[in-house]
């Protein structure tokens, strides 16, 4: 790359986290900070300040081990404009559904546009990324643990076929779940 100055004008900071909870199902939280680096006047809210958050929002989705939303939260601390909270009351209509190949689309008609806040939206495709990150793995290793008779390699790996690493014909594949392996 060319050694070319350049001045941050904007910065987005997503932070996720995934927890297991002793109800034994899971919590994802996911938070947005958005800041600017310099002054500039909102109509709002007036000067906002370099570095004092334009964006701030968390959502919290409570999820069963099959990636079902049991609850959810969404909390917006800072937006250009006050009426922009008022959207989060709609958060709620993504309980029930689940976390799987039409995520997107799914969650978009319920809270998308009009309905919702642009910013906790996009945060939904984050946080589910962190659900599977999140939950398989632990699952994975809850049924090792717990495996006694069974052949381990028995059941279809969960993650078969949601990437290209995990594609049925992939080297990874062969090394993993060489069962699971096609040629």
């Amino acid at each position: 790359m060319a050694n070319v100055k350049r001045k941050l004008l904007h910065n987005r900071n997503i932070s996720l986290k995934g927890y297991v909870r002793n109800d034994k199902l899971f919590e994802i939280e996911a938070e947005l900070l958005d800041t600017k680096n310099y002054n500039f006047k909102n109509q709002e809210r007036g000067i906002i300040k370099k570095d004092e958050p334009i964006h701030h929002m968390k959502i919290k989705l409570v999820l069963d081990d099959n990636l079902h939303v049991v609850d959810a939260e969404a909390e917006t601390k800072k937006s250009p404009y006050s009426i922009c909270k008022n959207a989060n009351s709609n958060f709620k209509k993504i309980i029930g559904l689940q976390i799987k190949s039409g995520w997107k689309r799914e969650i978009t008609k319920l809270i998308g546009g009009t309905n919702g806040c642009t910013h906790i939206t996009e945060l939904l495709s984050s946080a589910a990324t962190a659900a599977f990150q999140t939950i398989y793995p632990y699952k994975s290793k809850q049924k090792k643990e717990n495996e006694t008779t069974r052949n381990q390699n028995q059941d279809k790996p969960l993650l078969l076929g949601t990437c290209h690493a995990f594609n049925s014909k992939s080297e990874v594949v062969k090394r993993l779940w060489p069962k699971w392996h096609e040629n």
